[in-house]
C-alpha cells in the first residue's frame, strides 16, 4: 500500500492499523510523501482543534533517587547516585500553582518520582485543587497504583492521570509492562481521563514499536495524545545513544495524529515549531523537578515558561 492510499483511508474515516502506521513512519525525511503526511496531520488538527493552541503546566514535586531506575531519567537511582533528596514543601507547590493558575493554561499536572508518598500526594492534590479555578483540569503524573488509589485521586479533585507504557518497558526501565497496564486499567475504571504519549523515543526504536504504542490508546478514554523524544541527559545510561532529529519527531508526531485521531489536543515534547506544523497544538510549561533536566528547578534550565509556550504557539499560528 502506498502513502497516498493510507491517507485516503484516513480521509474516508477508516481507522489506521499497524501496517498503515509503519508505511507512514518508513518514508524518507524530506521526500514528497513525508510532507504529505505532515500536511494531512496538520489539516486534521487545525480543523479538529479549531485552530486553538493549548498550554499545559507541570510542577515537579520531588527530586530523589527513584528505584524504578529508568535509563533515560535524570531522577533515576543510578543517575542521581548519592545526591540529596529534595521534596518540595506544600507551601512552595501551592505558590507555584497559584502563579500558574493566573496564566492562560487549561490543565495543571503534579509530577513525582515513584518514591513520593502516595498519601502525601493526595494531600498536596487537595490543597492545589482548592487554589486553582474549578474549570481547570488537575492531572496526576505519579508511579503505579490500583483502582482504590485511582478512586481516591478522583475524590481528592484530580480529573485525569498521565500514565503510559514506555518504549521498551522492563528493559530500559525497572517497571513491568503488566504493572503499567494495571494502572491504565485502574484509571479507566475510576472514570479519570487518561493522558497518553509515545515516549521516550530514541534513534534505536523501530517503526513497529512506535506503532504499537500509537494503537494502545484505543482501549482507553484518551482525549490528549502526545509524542516525546528522548533527551540525552548527561549522566543517564542511554545518553550515548543520542537523540532523534526534529524532522523525524515531526514525522512521528504526524503519524500519531493520523493513527490516534486525538479529540482534545495533541502534545509534543520537547516544544518544537516543526511539530506544531505537523499536527501538534499543545506544549508544556514546566517548573520544579524534570526527568529531562539536571537542574532541580527546570524553569531555570530547559523548562518553558507559560509565556515561552504561547510565543511558540503563536509563531506557528495557533
Amino acid at each position: 500500500m502506498t502513502v497516498q492510499q493510507v491517507l485516503e483511508k484516513f480521509r474516508n474515516g477508516t481507522l489506521l492499523e499497524k501496517d498503515d502506521a509503519c508505511i507512514l513512519l518508513e518514508q524518507e525525511v524530506g521526500s514528497r510523501e513525508y510532507y504529505e503526511i505532515l500536511w494531512a496531520a496538520n489539516c486534521y488538527s487545525r480543523q479538529t482543534f479549531q485552530g486553538k493552541g493549548m498550554v499545559f503546566a507541570q510542577i515537579g514535586l520531588d527530586a530523589q533517587p527513584c528505584s524504578v531506575n529508568c535509563k533515560f531519567c535524570s531522577l533515576s537511582a543510578d543517575a542521581m547516585g548519592k545526591s540529596c533528596a529534595l521534596i518540595r514543601s506544600a507551601e512552595e507547590v501551592l505558590s507555584q500553582a497559584k502563579d500558574l493558575a493566573k496564566e492562560t493554561i487549561s490543565d495543571l499536572f503534579l509530577m513525582t518520582t515513584a518514591e513520593f508518598s502516595q498519601e502525601l500526594f493526595l494531600e498536596y492534590g487537595k490543597k492545589v485543587r482548592n487554589v486553582i479555578p474549578e474549570e481547570m483540569r488537575l492531572v496526576a503524573n505519579v508511579g503505579d497504583f490500583g483502582l482504590q488509589y485511582a478512586e481516591r485521586l478522583k475524590k481528592a479533585g484530580f480529573t485525569g492521570v498521565y500514565h503510559i507504557c514506555r518504549l521498551r518497558e522492563g528493559v530500559d526501565t525497572g517497571a513491568k509492562l503488566e504493572t503499567r497496564m494495571h494502572t491504565l486499567d485502574a484509571v479507566r475504571k475510576a472514570g479519570l481521563e487518561l493522558y497518553y504519549c509515545v515516549e521516550p523515543i530514541g534513534p534505536e526504536h523501530t517503526n513497529e514499536e512506535l506503532a504499537d504504542e500509537m494503537l494502545r490508546i484505543r482501549e482507553y478514554p484518551v482525549g490528549v495524545m502526545a509524542v516525546m523524544k528522548r533527551v540525552a541527559v548527561p549522566g543517564t545510561a542511554l545518553a550515548d545513544r543520542g537523540e532523534i532529529s526534529a524532522a523525524r519527531l515531526a514525522q512521528i508526531c504526524a503519524t500519531a495524529v493520523l493513527v490516534s485521531r486525538p479529540p482534545r489536543a495533541m502534545g509534543i515534547h520537547e516544544p518544537d515549531e516543526l511539530c506544531l506544523m505537523a499536527g501538534a497544538n499543545q506544549i508544556y510549561a514546566e517548573c520544579g523537578s524534570n526527568p529531562r533536566d539536571t537542574n532541580r528547578d527546570t524553569e531555570k534550565g530547559r523548562g518553558f515558561s507559560v509565556q515561552d509556550a504561547w510565543k511558540m504557539l503563536k509563531k506557528t499560528e495557533w
